[in-house]
C-alpha cells in the first residue's frame, strides 16, 4: 500500500480527535517538511562495482539492519489497542531501532517487557522532577540503552490549538504517568532547560543521552560541549512553531558544527527511501519516521507498521543501488544537490 493510500485509511479508522492529535501542527502544515526533501536531487554514481547493497550500521552498541528508525511519537493505543508494544515488534522484525516516548499509552515497564529490540526512551524533564526521575529510573530499569531529552517544548507552546482542541478529548491516557490527563501531562514540562541538565540526567540514569531537538548550530555545540551522546536533528513535528525551518535545510550545518564528535540524527517529512539517503549524504547517522508508522499503526496494526518500514528499507536499498553505494559509509556529499 503506497502511503497515500495508507494515510487516507488509517484517517478514515482512526477517531477524528485521534487524527487531528497524530497531524496537528502549529502552522496546519505537515508536509512542508517533507517537500524540503524531495526538493533534494540525487546525484548517482556509476561503475561503482557494487556486488552487494548492506545498510546496516552499529549505533550506541546496538547492531541495526538499517539506519532507518522509529522517532519517538505519543499516544501509539490511539491508533491501536496494543499502542507501542505493536510498534516495537514491528520495529524489532526488521532490525529497526525504536525510540520509546514518554508519552506513550502503555508504561515503559510494561513496554521494556514486551519489546523484542533495542529501543531507547525518551525523555521530557518535567517541573516536579519526581515524575520525570520516576519515569527514567523506569526506563533503566525496563532496559533502555539510551536516553533522547527532548529540549524544544517550552512555554506557552504546550497550548497550541491542537493541543487544547483534543487532548481533554482524548480517549487513550498517559501511560508513565498515572492520573494525569493529557493536557496535565503537558504543562508539568518543564522549560527551564539548560546544558548542564545534560550531564545530570546521563549521571543519575546511567545512560548516554542524546539531544533531541536541535535546529542551529551553536545549540548543537553547546549540547555536545556538555556531554550529549548524539544530537537530534527534529523539529518536532512542525508541531511548535509556525514556520520554523525545515531539518533538510540545517541539517549539513548541524553535522559541520559536530564535526564528527557524536551521531547527528534526524527526524522530519521522511517519507521515501530516496529521503533516508539524502539524508544520511548530508551527514545523518540515522534517519527517524514518525507519522508514517502511525499511519501503519491505525491502518493495520503491527502489520501496517511492519510493512511501512518495509517499504522504506527496500526503497532506500533500491535507491543505494541507483547511486552507486554499496554500504552506507560511500553514500555521501557529492551524491546530492541542494537547492539554492
Amino acid at each position: 500500500m503506497d502511503f497515500i493510500t495508507l494515510r487516507a485509511t488509517a484517517q478514515a479508522q482512526l477517531d477524528p480527535v485521534a487524527w487531528s492529535y497524530y497531524q496537528g501542527t502549529a502552522d496546519g502544515d505537515p508536509e512542508a517538511d517533507q517537500i524540503a526533501w524531495q526538493q533534494i536531487a540525487l546525484v548517482p554514481r556509476v561503475m561503482q562495482g557494487l556486488a552487494t547493497i548492506d545498510q546496516s550500521l552499529t549505533l550506541g552498541g546496538a547492531h541495526l539492519k538499517t539506519p532507518i528508525m522509529v522517532a519517538a511519537t505519543a499516544g501509539h493505543g490511539l491508533a491501536n489497542d496494543d499502542g507501542e508494544v505493536a510498534t516495537a515488534r514491528a520495529a524489532a522484525s526488521v532490525g529497526a531501532l525504536m525510540v520509546y516516548s514518554s508519552s506513550a499509552t502503555v508504561d515503559v515497564t510494561t513496554f521494556g517487557a514486551a519489546a523484542p529490540g533495542p529501543w531507547w526512551a525518551q525523555v521530557y524533564l518535567m517541573r516536579d522532577r519526581r515524575l520525570s526521575d520516576r519515569y527514567v529510573a523506569q526506563a533503566v530499569a525496563a532496559g533502555a540503552s539510551a536516553l533522547v531529552l527532548t529540549v524544544d517544548l517550552a512555554g506557552s507552546v504546550a497550548n497550541a490549538p491542537f493541543r487544547t482542541e483534543t487532548q481533554p478529548r482524548m480517549s487513550a491516557r498517559p501511560g508513565n504517568f498515572p492520573g494525569l490527563v493529557w493536557e496535565q501531562m503537558s504543562s508539568q514540562i518543564d522549560s527551564d532547560l539548560r546544558p548542564e541538565h545534560i550531564a545530570e540526567l546521563a549521571a543519575a540514569s546511567g545512560l548516554p543521552v542524546h539531544v533531541k531537538g536541535i535546529l542551529h548550530p551553536d545549540d548543537a555545540r553547546i549540547a555536545v560541549d556538555a556531554g550529549a551522546a548524539g544530537v537530534i536533528v527534529s523539529n518536532h513535528g512542525r508541531r511548535q512553531a509556525s514556520g520554523v525551518v525545515s531539518t533538510a535545510a540545517v541539517l549539513a550545518d548541524v553535522v559541520e558544527a559536530v564535526a564528527g564528535r557524536v551521531p547527528v540524527l534526524v527526524d522530519g517529512g521522511v517519507r521515501t527511501g530516496a529521503d533516508v539517503l539524502r539524508a544520511i549524504a548530508l551527514g545523518a547517522t540515522a534517519v527517524g519516521v514518525g507519522r508514517p508508522v502511525l499511519w501503519g499503526l491505525g491502518a493495520a496494526g503491527e502489520p501496517g507498521v511492519t510493512s511501512v518500514l518495509s517499504r522504506l528499507i527496500a526503497e532506500f536499498r533500491q535507491t543505494m543501488a541507483a547511486c552507486g553505494a554499496g554500504r552506507l559509509d560511500r553514500i555521501d556529499s557529492t551524491m546530492v544537490r541542494i537547492p539554492r
